[in-house]
Parts: C-alpha cells; structure tokens; sequence
C-alpha cells in the first residue's frame, strides 16, 4: 500500500544535488545568505529533508570564510523515517479503523517481524507474514484513497473521457477535488501544455505521470533509519516540526509519533506543551506535543498525507505557528459550556 511517491521518487543523491543547487543559487543572489532559512517537505521528505540540512551543516562548518546559512526550523509532514516503525503502523491504522479484521491484524501481529525491514529485499517477512499482508491489503480493496481514507476514490478512466469531451470533471469529496492528479496527468500530457513548458522536446514515446516505471529508481535510501540524522539537527540548535494528517494509511501518525517519542527519550527532552488540542478558528485543528521547546509532534484533524491537500486553511495555521517560532494555539474562545440547569 505504500505507494511510489513515498519511497521512489527521491533518491539519495537529490540531497547532493539540492546543496549544491543553494549554494550556487547563494553565489547568484548573495543577500539571501543571512536571511532566515526554512526547509520543509513532505512524505519522502523524511529522508532527503534531514539529508540535505546535514549537507548544509556540513559545509558551512567546513568553510574557513565563516559562512553560515542562517537555517532557523525544519519541518517534515507525514514523513518517512524509518521503515522498522512506519511499515507496521500502516496496517495498526487500518485495523484501528476498522478496515481489516481482527483475525488478520492478530495474524500480522504474531507472523510478521518488522525489525531490519527494507523495501527491496524483506528478508525477514515470512511467507505466512506476506499472505497476511496480502489478506490485509485486499480487505482494504483499491476502492479507498489510501492516502486519505475518508475521501472517495476518483475514476481515471471516466475523468479522462470527460476531460477529452470538454466537460466539468471534477469530482468533489468532502470539499476535495480527488481526481486531481488525473485532471492533473491529462492536463500537462497535453500538446500545447508541453510546447508552452519546453518540456518533451525529443517527443518522448511514453505519457508523462507523476511516478513513472519508465525509469529505475533506487530504494535503498528509503531503508535508512533517518533518526540519528534528527538528532544531530537539533542537537545544532535547530527547531524540528514533524506533523501528521490523521486520515493518512500511508505514512500513519501512530509511527510517527512514536519515533518523535523515541526521539524525545533519546535526547532526554523534557515536555515543555502537554499532549492536547490546538486550535484553529474555534475548532479543534488536530493534537499537539511539544518537547524541550525545540520538538514539536502535531497532527492535523481530517487531513490526508499531502495535508494542504484536503485541510488548506489548517495547514496554513500549522505553518504560520512554525516559521514565527510559536507553539500552536491551545485555547478559543468563546468556550463551550453545557445547557443551563433547569
């Protein structure tokens, strides 16, 4: 169920090519350098996020002219840290939303070892281990959105015809376009489209998609444990955000907060906010934690793994309380009281 976007689209060498993409875009724009720096990103970004801030570090600290990029927080969004934890948290969100059975959580449960889990070889998954990863993933049935289970599922083939005919296509849930990536692929395989962006300019034999099997991506990367790379950012001093949209069976919550937990535990930080709500125009934006004033664990209340994607305006919350340095509101007004006594 974990989905090319997640683990194949970014390879190692991205955080390579992203330094030196800042330092040469620095060299061109050079009053950027002191100005305040935030790195941000989603799903994948769990691992080319933290890479590329290392790099940085790393060559800032090797610099004898003393430059130093002013990097002032990082924040990852349903990211992928470390398999060990987020593979098994896929299928603990689908039982805790009621889209297994019991009988195939508690076989996946008691058959499947996930310790030392990597995408390209998973040499310690048991045959019986895989047949109930297979059950589980039929249960759920490609009828849901796996990357926010609430929505409805969008339908290419008739988007696409619609599309072709000039007709309205879009297909709203829950005020979410869900056929956006199809409108999206129909949109820029358009002719006119591609001319417009100097793009396929050797008239590729293939259609343009977002994740294409038309080239070999690496998965090793998305094996490594990104945690010790954590450490060392906040250990520079660096505020590290990492959020979550709860309707995610991609890159779940449950994983994710349990590896800033481990994180926290690890640096012996302190909680400085208690687990509760915060707030977003009188309404509850998602569940928050904060440890020694530097960690932040936040969820985003109906939000999918691209959490702008279905909840814009709490996302925008969530991110304006990020770059001002701020923990997130954890009260409203006016407060909700019951009905009076009669």
């Amino acid at each position: 169920m974990i989905s090319c976007l997640i683990f194949s689209c970014i390879c190692i060498s991205a955080a390579r090519d992203m330094v030196t993409f800042m330092l040469k875009w620095l060299e061109k724009f050079p009053t950027f350098k002191s100005r305040p720096l935030f790195l941000t990103g989603e799903s994948y970004a769990g691992h080319y996020i933290p890479q590329l801030a290392i790099g940085l570090f790393n060559y800032t600290n090797n610099q004898s002219n003393n430059f130093k990029l002013n990097i002032k927080g990082i924040a990852l969004g349903n990211p992928l840290l470390h398999l060990d934890k987020d593979v098994p948290a896929v299928y603990e969100f689908f039982w805790s939303h009621g889209m297994i059975s019991d009988e195939v959580f508690d076989s996946i449960t008691n058959e499947c070892n996930f310790d030392d889990y990597v995408f390209s070889n998973s040499h310690n998954v048991t045959k019986s281990c895989m047949q109930a990863l297979n059950e589980a993933n039929h249960i759920v049935s490609n009828y849901i959105n796996a990357y926010d289970v609430i929505l409805d599922v969008c339908y290419p083939s008739i988007v696409e015809q619609e599309l072709r005919l000039r007709k309205l296509a879009t297909k709203m849930s829950m005020g979410v376009d869900v056929c956006m990536t199809a409108e999206r692929r129909f949109y820029l395989n358009l002719p006119e489209v591609q001319r417009a962006l100097h793009a396929n300019r050797t008239n590729l034999p293939y259609r343009w998609s977002t994740c294409t099997d038309m080239l070999d991506y690496s998965q090793e990367d998305g094996d490594r444990d990104m945690l010790p790379l954590l450490v060392e950012i906040i250990k520079q001093g660096i505020p590290l955000w990492i959020f979550s949209g709860d309707q995610d069976s991609v890159v779940p919550l449950i994983g994710s907060r349990t590896l800033v937990r481990e994180l926290a535990q690890e640096l012996n930080l302190t909680t400085t906010v208690p687990y509760g709500t915060w707030f977003h125009k009188g309404q509850v934006g998602g569940w928050q934690v904060e440890y020694g004033k530097i960690l932040t664990f936040a969820t985003v209340r109906g939000a999918s793994h691209m959490v702008p994607y279905a909840q814009p305006a709490r996302a925008l919350q969530l991110f304006n309380s990020f770059v001002k340095g701020r923990s997130l509101p954890n009260t409203t007004s006016p407060e909700i009281s019951g009905p009076p006594n009669e």
